[in-house]
């Protein structure tokens, strides 16, 4: 399939999707399906451009016997093979992701505790500025890591396009204390489809009175999980979920070396995190 061909059925799979009215139940998936096909129209543009030159071109090569509809197929074939390598080269360079939230793993390592609030408060900030939103998805995190969810709305740049240059080692302010933090973004993508049976919901009890509601979301195949925590018990395992999910995708899609696999402690599952040396973005 070439390029074109490739970005025009994208293209009517995300208008099939939108038309279905349960997409729609979910706001979160179907604000993101509208900024990919946004983000898609203008490659669907030049693809449809290059279908109607190629139709073009299969009539005036019928004519070819006279020299005028001779030069005209010249022409015509020229225009259509630029505008195909431009089209290709597009499609290789283009991240399909670009246009998702992201959702942000920060953890201290080594003596970084005193960080990770400062990072934290960093993307917080950086959010606000470009009209986004920033928010905990497990509350209350402890000292050593946290997890965000970054989002934004109808139009403009997805959070992934521009937060994927930054997973690696988060910069912070020499001090007492101070230690490595390190950052791993991630689309905000759902895997294939999870077998329910891959999945286990371990709920952890307390003494607390009125306490929150705390549970691990663990993926049994891969061991990939994540922690939730709210007063709402659906919001945290949807929290967790989320986590896990946008771990699967990035497994199945990214490209080999940019996350390693490493235990997340208490509990032993594996929690994916930004390789040391971050790879290009695609």
């Amino acid at each position: 399939m070439d390029a074109w061909e490739a970005v025009t059925a994208e293209y009517a799979g995300l208008e099939a999707r939108l038309a279905d009215p349960h997409v729609h139940r979910d706001f979160r998936r179907a604000r993101r399906l509208r900024r990919c096909a946004a983000a898609l129209r203008p490659l669907h543009e030049d693809a449809l451009r290059l279908r109607a030159l190629l139709d073009d071109l299969r009539d005036a090569r019928g004519l070819a016997a006279d020299p005028a509809w001779r030069a005209e197929a010249d022409r015509i074939e020229r225009e259509a093979a630029a505008l195909r390598a431009d089209l290709a080269a597009a499609v290789a360079a283009r991240d399909p992701f670009d246009p998702y939230d992201a959702i942000v793993l920060i953890d201290a390592e080594d003596g970084g505790h005193d960080h990770v609030q400062a990072v934290v408060d960093a993307y917080r900030e950086d959010a606000r500025d470009r009209g986004w939103r920033a928010e905990h998805l497990y509350n209350d995190p402890p000292p050593h890591w946290a997890m965000l969810e970054v989002t934004a709305g109808e139009e403009g740049p997805g959070p992934w396009s521009i937060l994927k240059a930054g997973n690696g080692p988060a910069r912070t302010a020499d001090g007492p204390g101070a230690g490595p933090v390190r950052v791993t973004v991630l689309p905000d993508a759902e895997p294939a489809p999870v077998d329910p049976g891959d999945v286990r919901i371990d709920l952890y009890c307390t003494r607390e009175p009125n306490a929150q509601t705390m549970l691990r979301v663990l993926h049994e195949p891969t061991r990939i999980g994540a922690y939730g925590r709210d007063p709402d018990p659906a919001r945290a395992q949807a929290n967790a979920m989320r986590v896990v999910s946008a771990q699967l995708a990035a497994l199945e899609s990214a490209p080999e070396g940019r996350y390693q696999a490493v235990p997340q402690a208490p509990g032993g599952h594996l929690r994916l995190r930004a390789a040391p040396t971050p790879v290009a973005s695609v």
